[in-house]
């Protein structure tokens, strides 16, 4: 690579060569990223383009899914190559999200995992009561959590200048009472034993901070400054998209009283705290989140059917007024008119793009 290439043009290069990415695109990345987790002034928009590659052929695959799942050489080969294939645009970093599945928290806490396909695991409930919630501990000699961990350290071991290492899906506590006792179980407890569930609620926070520190110490180790979640933003210090996507079902009162104090503690745990905000059920908690000042962004997904991005401006432009940056969905072709709408300060507009739309956008949005 001539290493006389401006910014720009580097971020339409095609790099397949994650260190040299590394080393002439990042700089400019990490103080775009920066600026917009501080809300600061932007010009543009920052821009989270992944492109992957049409030659698959190098990348391992298989229709097994215990090898797919489980085989921690083949996992580490497959996902080495996956972001070696990519192009990434804007602010898109190289990232490997150890993937063992939307409930992996569940499964680390003694829930029966069954490998449905290549993208999905279903966690099937292996406690009858909160009361039993209330008393797990997390057992480190467990194969979901050691194959989890092992995962993740070949990753960090591979990872200085040429990727960053997210945190498996640690989930939200209410998402991880749900998920190992029943959602239907816990919505009447609520009700009937408020007292219990707050007592599991407090439990399973406290084992979430202990495993996120503990997954923190072992991304210390590769050498690369900043840390990145499943959402695939750069952060300069520790950090995690939390979640509670549970919560759609009940009140904001009791969204106040059970999950707000146990959402600070997460927040009080790292540096740059994200909440993922999902589907419109969700939005009757969001005057809540714009309260809590340490938040920095919350990322808006609208759900299945409804992620047309311009019947969401007011949304994004309410997040934005609260002085906390904003992640968003879409299209190509929305781009334009998501800017002129709602503005530049405070918005990462994860884009679906082809390779031309991708240049496109980036020759006009680019950084700073």
């Amino acid at each position: 690579m001539n290493q006389n290439i401006d910014d720009r043009t580097c971020v339409r290069f095609v790099d397949n060569l994650n260190r040299d990415f590394f080393k002439y695109r990042l700089p400019a990345i990490q103080a775009c990223l920066q600026n917009w987790w501080e809300f600061g002034e932007q010009k543009n928009p920052c821009l989270l383009i992944t492109i992957a590659s049409l030659k698959t052929a190098a990348i391992p695959d298989t229709n097994d899914l215990e090898k797919w799942w489980m085989d921690i050489d083949f996992i580490i080969d497959r996902q080495m190559k996956v972001m070696d294939s990519q192009t990434y645009y804007g602010v898109a970093v190289p990232c490997h999200y150890i993937d063992r599945g939307s409930s992996a928290m569940c499964g680390l806490l003694g829930a029966r995992m069954e490998f449905v396909d290549k993208e999905t695991i279903w966690a099937y409930p292996n406690l009858e009561s909160v009361e039993q919630v209330a008393e797990i501990i997390l057992d480190r000699k467990d194969d979901h959590y050691l194959r989890a961990l092992e995962i993740t350290r070949r990753s960090v071991a591979l990872a200085e200048g040429h990727h960053y290492v997210s945190h498996i899906a640690l989930e939200g506590v209410t998402d991880i009472l749900a998920g190992l006792y029943g959602t239907e179980n816990l919505l009447m407890d609520l009700v009937s034993k408020p007292n219990e569930v707050a007592r599991a609620l407090e439990n399973v926070k406290r084992i979430w901070i202990d495993l996120f520190n503990e997954e923190e110490a072992l991304f210390a180790r590769t050498g690369n400054v900043g840390r990145i979640g499943w959402a695939g933003i750069w952060a300069p210090g520790s950090h995690f998209p939390l979640q509670e996507d549970f919560t759609y079902m009940i009140s904001n009162a009791m969204y106040r009283k059970y999950v707000i104090p146990h959402l600070r503690d997460q927040i009080d745990a790292m540096q740059y705290p994200f909440y993922h905000l999902d589907g419109m059920g969700a939005l009757n908690h969001l005057n809540s989140l714009l309260e809590i000042k340490p938040l920095r962004a919350i990322q808006w997904v609208p759900g299945s059917g409804k992620e047309r991005i311009a019947q969401w401006y007011g949304v994004i432009e309410r997040i934005l007024r609260a002085g906390k940056s904003v992640e968003c969905f879409a299209r190509a072709d929305e781009v334009d008119d998501l800017v002129q709408h709602v503005g530049a300060r405070g918005l990462l507009i994860n884009v679906e793009a082809s390779k031309e739309e991708a240049e496109r956008l980036v020759a006009k949005y680019g950084e700073d």
